[in-house]
């Protein structure tokens, strides 16, 4: 099976395990080539939505990997025993519905020897609750797939509580072990974003700057320490 590079950056993070779980599996792609190249010794495929499930089960039967990959349908871990939680994977979702997936499935998400977390947004919301939560990042990697760059995020669990600073939710800390030519446009993506906001904040009625400060957890003047700070690193 030909994968793109953001499925591919997942598929050969995959440790050997006993069963691969993908939430939010789509086209199961990422349980197929776990079986096939031999990194699990089982996988399920879960979605919410019975129409990527029905595309996931004809997939697996296309590849005869009916005994082998069993697809579940329901919201987050909740359709995967805890016995099942050996690594997970959540991919191509914002940050946010990351974290409650995870936050809605604590005990689960602690009892995974690996998690392989790929938000499509806001991964700073999901780096604060995993450093917060007892949960430690391990490795984060870049790759560029389609003119995007995307990060994958590698926890488990530790039990030990930590808080970082703002930059390293929003930017990453393990990020700047990625290859340089990759780091420098993810951060300059991250400049770039930060700019947009700063922008849109300064020209926005200040009761609704409130709401979003409200909504991000981050205020105008932390979002402008980040992007001076990064602006600092670039240069």
């Amino acid at each position: 099976m030909k994968l793109n590079e953001r499925l591919r950056m997942i598929a050969d993070s995959i440790p050997h395990c006993n069963i691969l779980t993908d939430v939010g599996t789509d086209h199961a792609y990422i349980p197929i080539e776990a079986v096939t190249a031999g990194l699990c010794r089982r996988a399920l495929a879960a979605d919410l939505r019975p129409g990527p499930l029905r595309m996931a089960k004809s997939n697996i039967s296309k590849y005869g990997l009916e005994e082998l990959i069993e697809t579940r349908l329901g919201d987050g871990l909740r359709p995967i025993d805890i016995s099942e939680c050996d690594v997970i994977v959540i991919a191509g979702m914002g940050g946010p519905l990351i974290k409650k997936i995870l936050s809605d499935s604590y005990e689960k998400a602690k009892a995974s020897r690996r998690l392989l977390l790929q938000p499509n947004n806001a991964a700073d919301a999901l780096r604060r609750w995993l450093y917060e939560n007892g949960f430690g990042i391990t490795g984060e990697k870049l790759t560029e797939d389609a003119g995007k760059i995307y990060c994958l995020i590698e926890a488990e669990w530790t039990g030990f509580n930590s808080r970082k600073d703002d930059f390293t939710y929003y930017i990453g800390e393990k990020v700047f072990e990625a290859d340089k030519q990759l780091l420098e446009k993810y951060l300059r993506k991250k400049l770039g974003e930060l700019n947009k906001i700063l922008w849109g904040r300064a020209q926005a009625h200040p009761d609704k700057i409130r709401r979003l400060e409200d909504e991000t957890s981050m205020d105008t003047d932390t979002y402008r320490a980040i992007r001076d700070r990064l602006q600092e690193y670039l240069q």
